[in-house]
């Protein structure tokens, strides 16, 4: 307790700068000078140009942003298992999202199994233990796209049920029988100035307090707005036990729309359990186009099947499968097949971020599938 007391005065005697708070004239040229950054930055990103540590836009914690591509509340990732193989269990705050671009398996939740084969969309709602399975005679494959925002809110907590492998650089922990139960990250390792062990397990405090949230079962008997806010968890509880896992592709119906032909998987008005992300895929005919439009919001596309190129403003950037198009806050954009075949898309965008009244989508010109209707 003394020794706490200590730590709390010498951070009530630190002296602050105040241009850290004050200099504003600071941050407008500092964020002037990002926004140049940004237009220098390719919007469309190939494998080779993935960031390093298995996020193709850089991992998620924010001060990576800008540094692969002009996108910063969005990233993704994606995850390859060979027939039988099994992920390691683990379990995070944020809820997770997965299309699955080839090959089945099973994603185990909490316990629950959920078969998926491909073009499904796997959904983890947040604090879930979450094991993916790939079948016995093919393995899969799967594109996870990501918001970042969690790690403003320093959210980015992960408890490790089991470990195939261990960090480079960190060395193993063993249990009297030889398992390993964890590993010890060494001072000066990620700018550490003492030794950071890592278990195995669960943190019971975090644990207790998402079983408290969804043990509320019963919602208020007032009708004042703080009664919503009550009503609102038992409402979150019953959507998330009673949500689907997977989302089958083949039961999402195609729609012939201005902007194209779209297949909503997860929008505003679906009910379901991993709301961090919206999600749609795009068809584009060959010699077709999309529409032209115009929103606020970030948006990430994987180009799943096909070539072609976008028009971004008034800037062509071509792209083809495997690519990933990255399109920043308030472009014009466009979408062209210029192959022999059809072009799929998986376009994805943060859920918070496009419907805090930004979500509003100006659209400029048709599809060339709208015409022919």
């Amino acid at each position: 307790m003394a020794e706490k007391e200590r730590v709390r005065e010498n951070l009530r005697e630190t002296e602050v700068d105040p241009k850290l708070y004050y200099d504003y004239e600071g941050r407008f040229i500092k964020q002037k000078l990002e926004r140049e950054r940004m237009e220098l930055l390719p919007r469309v990103v190939k494998p080779p140009m993935f960031a390093k540590g298995g996020h193709i836009l850089g991992d998620l914690r924010v001060f990576e942003r800008f540094t692969v591509a002009p996108l910063s509340a969005l990233t993704a990732s994606f995850m390859g298992l060979k027939a039988g193989e099994r992920s390691e269990k683990v379990r995070l705050i944020p809820s997770m999202t997965a299309y699955i671009l080839e090959g089945s398996g099973t994603c185990v939740q909490d316990g629950q199994s959920h078969a998926f084969s491909a073009n499904d969309v796997v959904v983890i709602p947040p604090y879930t233990t979450q094991e993916f399975i790939a079948d016995g005679k093919s393995g899969f494959r799967a594109w996870l796209p990501q918001v970042r925002l969690w790690h403003v809110l320093g959210l980015l907590w992960q408890e490790q049920f089991d470990f195939k492998t261990i960090p480079e650089g960190t060395l193993p922990i063993k249990d009297g029988a030889g398992q390993l139960v964890g590993f010890k990250v060494p001072r000066g390792l990620l700018g550490l100035e003492e030794d950071m062990e890592v278990r195995k397990g669960a943190d019971g405090k975090r644990e207790a307090v998402f079983k408290a949230r969804r043990d509320v079962k019963q919602g208020a008997t007032g009708k004042t707005k703080y009664d919503w806010f009550l009503d609102r968890l038992v409402e979150e509880n019953n959507v998330e036990a009673k949500g689907p896992r997977v989302i089958r592709g083949a039961d999402t119906k195609l729609e012939n729309t201005r902007q194209g032909k779209l297949k909503f998987y997860i929008s505003l008005w679906t009910e379901v359990a991993a709301r961090a992300m919206d999600l749609m895929t795009m068809e584009i005919e060959a010699n077709g186009h999309t529409g032209k439009h115009r929103h606020i919001f970030e948006e990430m596309i994987y180009v799943q099947e096909g070539k072609g190129y976008d028009i971004h403003e008034q800037t062509k950037y071509p792209w083809e499968a495997g690519d990933v198009i990255c399109i920043p806050p308030m472009t014009a954009h466009q979408h062209f097949n210029d192959g022999s075949g059809p072009a799929r898309l998986i376009s994805s965008w943060s859920r918070q971020l496009s419907h805090e009244f930004l979500g509003g989508i100006e659209h400029i010109s048709d599809a060339s599938s709208w015409q022919k209707t």
